[in-house]
């Protein structure tokens, strides 16, 4: 919501530049995740402990998520210098303690077994990431005027339910191994 509060607030490029800091820290995080997570698997023989774990807090995150409101910022028309936003959204990623949960929780979708997918992979966490706040903030941007608050709200919890069902997924997959 960081994203579009800054494109409502003080334009396209501000958002696109917030997306971009995000963008990195995904990147970040999924390179932290992908190889933690293929190190701790590894060690625990495929224990279905991890994935269990990791899909209740994403769970927990999820219906953190569903539960909470959105406020929207009324455009205020003034700038700001992109480089600065650029890192304030990396600080803000990295002090968010949501955000590593939230790669951890999904760390089991991230094991790979070798080099190069999980190159691919990494790659594809930030280009998916940026992709996703391009397409977002440029219908933000298009329809900025149109945007209720209450919207906002309904979209913020679609976006819990769909983390909802990615622990979900996890868990049945963990589950339908078991047996």
């Amino acid at each position: 919501m960081l994203c579009v509060q800054r494109t409502l607030s003080f334009g396209l490029c501000a958002g696109l530049a917030t997306g971009l800091g995000i963008a990195t820290v995904h990147l970040v995080y999924g390179t932290l995740a992908s190889l933690s997570a293929a190190h701790i698997l590894i060690a625990s023989q495929h224990s279905p402990i991890f994935p269990v774990v990791a899909s209740l807090l994403l769970l927990a995150f999820a219906l953190r998520v569903v539960r909470s409101d959105v406020m929207a910022e009324a455009a205020t028309g003034s700038s700001k210098n992109l480089g600065s936003v650029y890192w304030g959204a990396i600080g803000f990623g990295f002090l968010n303690p949501f955000t590593p949960l939230l790669f951890a929780a999904a760390s089991p979708n991230l094991v790979s077994h070798d080099t190069m997918s999980a190159a691919l992979l990494i790659t594809g966490i930030f280009f998916g990431s940026m992709v996703w706040w391009m397409l977002l903030l440029g219908g933000v941007s298009l329809f900025r005027f149109k945007l209720t608050p209450r919207f906002l709200t309904l979209a913020n919890r679609a976006s819990g339910i769909l983390l909802g069902v990615m622990a979900a997924t996890t868990l049945v997959r963990v589950c339908l191994s078991s047996i």
